[in-house]
């Protein structure tokens, strides 16, 4: 669930390389914590190069996930770093059975 009220966000995609992949991903943590970003979720999966990796970022600023992402170039053991689009806005359409007419509502 993401609780983050921060502003900016971006989700990162990356691989790991197999070798000392657990070692790299707390590097790439540590990187997160120090700049003060919101780490919404992290997903990891195997992958063909090693491990994949999606993380979900937050911050009130831009800049330190801009930083972050250069930051993160430079660890050694993380293939490249590919920023996912940012998710359409969140609002859905919804019947209601009585009025038999559709409503915005935003999701939350």
């Amino acid at each position: 669930m993401n609780t983050s009220t921060s502003p900016h966000k971006k989700v990162f995609r990356f691989c790991v390389e197999n070798d000392a992949a657990i070692a790299t991903l707390e590097g790439a943590l540590a990187i997160i914590r120090r700049l003060g970003i919101d780490l919404c979720s992290l997903r990891t999966s195997a992958g063909e190069q090693g491990m994949e990796v999606q993380v979900r970022l937050a911050a009130a600023e831009e800049e330190p996930l801009v930083l972050c992402r250069m930051r993160l170039h430079n660890v050694v053991g993380i293939l490249g770093i590919r920023e996912m689009p940012a998710v359409a806005s969140a609002t859905m359409l919804r019947r209601v059975p009585a009025a038999g007419r559709e409503v915005r509502r935003s999701a939350a």
